[in-house]
């Protein structure tokens, strides 16, 4: 006691208070200024080992330094952009790549906990249940899964009531936080005002509200409180948190909660703080097992076969339709229209002649099944130089004797068959010039007609000067000399006008020839009108020589044939028949 007794003399001692404000000056002034001096040599030579120190007791570096290494990147971006984009740019591809990959991991396990929760037996079953229950599918899930889990965090000012910030575990499900804010306020108003203080002086507050589906727990603080929605069976260690919470916020922001005004925008820092209270723990059938959803596996199997055989029937059926589209290339056939009917049958309307190929052939020929085409068929007259040689074929069919080259019919006839055939020929669609076609079919026994039979007479007349006026001897370059093949001609058209002069005769006509030289346009017009004039009488003494009477011939020449299309070809001798009526004694 006398120890204790001389310090508090010592204290008031004025002496002593004269030469202590004499060494450390009024207030502490000179050890106050000389800490000011070297406070910055003092302070860095501690820095770093303080804000170490002071991380690992507590771990509120980080939660201090975190806004502001935000506010300082967004005012870089903001007022440095290139300078920021200079830096980024050599991590930016890794972080870009490493982004993807967490964003591909969330969503294949977002995905797997959907599939679980909702394909499965278990899955439907609680859905079924929450419905029974009349609570959400989540809240369900969430009571079902986890012994406990804190869902919604609310920091509110204690003295006007107002919602500070917010945090929830799902922000998409979080609840109007201002109103529930407001309800909690005035609750524990309501509280404060009608119950008397406790033994230690202080008001009665609220501490945990239990509901159907939540439990609040609240903790207060001086200027602030933090309350947390939790569901299931809440540990100690969440109120533990909460508390070591609200006494970080109030250590924090004790200025910004004192001088609270109505602007929550000082707090929106604090969700680091805020999200130290979300937790969870998982209930340990959930823990201990992972469910195979067989039938979330099983759906998606039976989806992808099905896509699958869609997909190929789908391709199998447009590949066909193509293929249908090339039957416009086929003679005799015209497609009006092809449909697909999904993926079972093709709708196809067709215009055929009946000389065409059938259509059924054609699509065995293209490997497309048969009882996948419906076919509409309407009969058409093609005029396709393909249809025309069929409907010959056809026609020649009852003549052995005859063949079909080029467009023209060859061979021997006698003159009722020739007649029959002419006939024929000239009644098929498309048919222009049947006298071309008929050109080189040879007539038997001409001279055995009947004079009553003058109409046939004539027809075989018509005929043969067709023939004869269709005929030329071709020359060599510069020449009037015939060749083996020119000599061959001039004994056919010596045939054929003798024929002519002979049934001339049964029908009181008169017919002469005409022999008509030509030449190239190579060399002088002189020279070659001189040399058109020796070829056909070349040409005509031939004739002469084979039985035709020289009063019936007249050989002429016409000299150059300037013709670019005939080119060669006007190297030739030409024939041109003249017909009259006898005269009468």
């Amino acid at each position: 006691m006398s120890t204790q007794g001389s310090s508090n003399e010592s204290e008031h001692d004025p002496q002593l208070q004269e030469l202590r404000r004499i060494l450390f000056g009024r207030d502490n002034q000179h050890i106050t200024q000389a800490l000011r001096q070297n406070a910055r040599t003092i302070v860095s030579e501690v820095f770093s080992e303080a804000f170490k120190d002071r991380q690992d007791k507590d771990g509120s570096v980080k939660k201090v330094m975190a806004p502001l290494v935000d506010k300082s990147v967004e005012y870089s971006v903001s007022n440095r952009k290139e300078q920021f984009v200079g830096y980024l740019y050599p991590i930016v591809g890794s972080v870009v790549r490493k982004s993807v990959t967490a964003f591909l991991t969330e969503f294949i396990e977002r995905t797997n906990q959907l599939l679980e929760n909702s394909l499965t037996i278990k899955g439907l079953t609680w859905r079924f249940q929450a419905r029974q229950a009349g609570i959400p599918y989540a809240t369900y899930i969430a009571s079902q899964t986890f012994n406990y889990r804190v869902e919604q965090v609310f920091l509110i000012h204690r003295e006007t009531g107002l919602l500070l910030n917010t945090l929830a575990y799902n922000q998409q499900s979080s609840a109007d936080a201002d109103l529930i804010s407001s309800m909690l306020t005035a609750i524990n108003d309501f509280v404060s005002d009608s119950f008397r203080p406790n033994k230690d002086g202080q008001e009665q507050g609220l501490d945990i509200v239990k509901t159907d589906d939540f439990t609040l727990v609240l903790k207060a603080g001086p200027s602030a409180i933090l309350v947390a929605a939790v569901t299931g069976n809440m540990p100690q260690r969440v109120a533990n948190q909460l508390q070591q919470t609200i006494e970080e916020i109030h250590t924090l922001y004790e200025p910004q909660l004192r001088e609270f005004k109505g602007d929550a925008s000082a707090f929106a820092d604090c969700d680091q703080q805020l999200a130290d209270c979300l937790v969870s723990e998982l209930k340990d059938s959930e823990k201990a097992k992972e469910s195979k959803p067989w039938m979330a596996w099983g759906i998606l199997l039976f989806i992808a076969i099905g896509a699958g055989y869609y997909s190929y029937k789908l391709w199998q059926i447009q590949n066909y339709v193509q293929k249908i589209s090339s039957i416009n290339q086929e003679a005799g056939i015209m497609l009006v229209q092809a449909q697909r009917n999904g993926i079972k049958d093709i709708s196809i309307d067709i215009l055929r002649d009946p000389n065409a190929e059938k259509i059924n052939s054609w699509l065995a020929e293209q490997n497309i099944p048969q009882e996948m085409v419906r076919v509409t068929e309407k009969p058409y007259l093609s005029l396709e130089e393909p249809i025309i040689q069929s409907r010959l074929s056809n026609v020649l069919v009852q003549y052995p004797s005859l063949t079909l080259a080029n467009n023209s019919i060859s061979g021997e006839l006698d003159q009722q068959q020739y007649f029959d055939l002419r006939n024929r020929v000239q009644q098929l669609p498309g048919m222009l010039d049947s006298e071309s076609v008929l050109g080189q079919i040879s007539v038997t026994d001409p001279l055995t007609l009947q004079m009553d039979d003058v109409e046939s007479i004539q027809t075989l007349i018509d005929l043969k000067i067709n023939q004869f006026n269709g005929a030329s001897i071709e020359f060599a370059i510069n020449s009037s000399q015939l060749t083996p093949e020119a000599k061959d001609g001039i004994s056919t058209v010596a045939e054929i006008g003798k024929t002519l002069l002979n049934l001339a005769k049964q029908t009181e006509q008169e017919m002469s020839f005409i022999v008509i030289g030509a030449s190239d346009a190579q060399g002088s017009r002189s020279y070659n009108e001189v040399l058109s004039i020796k070829r056909a009488q070349t040409v005509k003494n031939a004739l002469q020589m084979r039985g035709i009477p020289a009063d019936k011939l007249n050989a002429i020449g016409i000299g150059i044939v300037d013709v670019p299309a005939a080119g060669n070809g006007a190297r030739k001798v030409l024939f041109n028949v003249i017909k009259t009526h006898a005269t009468q004694p």
